[in-house]
């Protein structure tokens, strides 16, 4: 009778553990399985690690911003963007590689702005930014579309130069190479990484059910939408005033934003677990409407609304 009823167990177990893993989503490369199989057995160090890149993550874009001069004033605003934007998903290992993602990103966009000082070829540099940015996709697979930011980064930045060009492209395929020759030495099929990704990027993943304060949500949401709109406004407005390579770091950024959006959007394989990716170019946006005039009502009142939404998302969830 005990035998019974610890088999019976048993099989229970090993049935709800397999559909555990049936229900996570494929991690789409080698790299990334790996991962995520390490941070399933430590999930603490995963939420312990996703908890410092978030701030990692924060200081750099803000690093980005003062570095190159986007705003005509100092701010350290892009930090607590980003922070409101993107802590509430740190909360589980499945945070850690699009947090990852984000910082690859954000090294990969400073050596595109930095590439614009350099009078010589720089296929090196950006066989380096290709390779960074693949290394991100190799990472989590919905960061393969980021990809689309090297032609503009390429244009924006640079003359045309097809060497520039071949070397992005080359240094942007080479961790995929590497994955999959990983794979063909273990002894499987090389070009099952890339069937493996098609899986990953096409599988529908159901977005997180409504909760009880889903109105603080929308009015977040709302909130960012409508301050993001007012920065593009101001940054047409005050477009004339901004020097070159400012204003090319403000187009590059509007370019990643649609990118990031579109992937949320469109690709079957978006969750919310995407938000650190499209809060970087939001953190980089929406501050050029507080720092373009003096603090009055109506951004006071839109910035206490923001924070106090996220305030009340990241909290309310310890009392219910």
């Amino acid at each position: 009778m005990g035998s019974r009823a610890f088999s019976s167990r048993a099989v229970g177990s090993r049935r709800r553990g397999s559909r555990r893993r049936s229900h996570r989503p494929p991690s789409g490369t080698p790299l990334g399985s790996l991962i995520d199989r390490w941070l399933e057995y430590l999930p603490g160090i995963g939420i312990l690690l996703s908890s410092v890149l978030v701030f990692i993550n924060s200081f750099f874009v803000t690093r980005i911003v003062i570095r190159n001069v986007i705003f005509l004033e100092r701010t350290y605003m892009p930090a607590i963007i980003y922070l409101l934007v993107s802590s509430g998903y740190y909360n589980s290992y499945m945070s850690f590689r699009p947090l990852l993602v984000a910082l690859l990103l954000l090294i990969a966009a400073e050596a595109i702005f930095r590439s614009y000082h350099s009078k010589t070829l720089a296929t090196g540099q950006y066989l380096v930014i290709g390779f960074i940015l693949g290394s991100a996709g190799a990472i989590y697979a919905p960061a393969l579309f980021l990809g689309a930011l090297l032609p503009v980064g390429l244009f924006i930045f640079r003359l045309f130069d097809i060497r520039e060009w071949i070397a992005a492209v080359g240094g942007w395929m080479l961790p995929l190479f590497f994955s999959a020759y990983g794979v063909w030495l273990s002894g499987g099929d090389f070009l099952n990484v890339a069937v493996e990704c098609k899986e990953a990027l096409t599988t529908p993943l159901a977005l997180p059910p409504a909760k009880l304060f889903s109105s603080f949500e929308w009015t977040f949401i709302g909130c960012v939408a409508v301050l993001f709109i007012l920065s593009i406004v101001t940054f047409l407005g005050r477009s004339r005033s901004y020097k070159l390579k400012p204003f090319k770091v403000y187009i590059f950024f509007i370019w990643m934003l649609a990118v990031s959006a579109a992937i949320l959007a469109f690709v079957p394989c978006r969750s919310l677990y995407q938000l650190p990716i499209l809060a970087i170019p939001l953190s980089v946006i929406i501050p050029t409407y507080f720092n373009s005039r003096k603090p009055n009502f109506i951004s006071n009142f839109l910035y206490a609304l923001m924070i106090g939404c996220a305030v009340v998302i990241h909290l309310l969830p310890f009392f219910l």
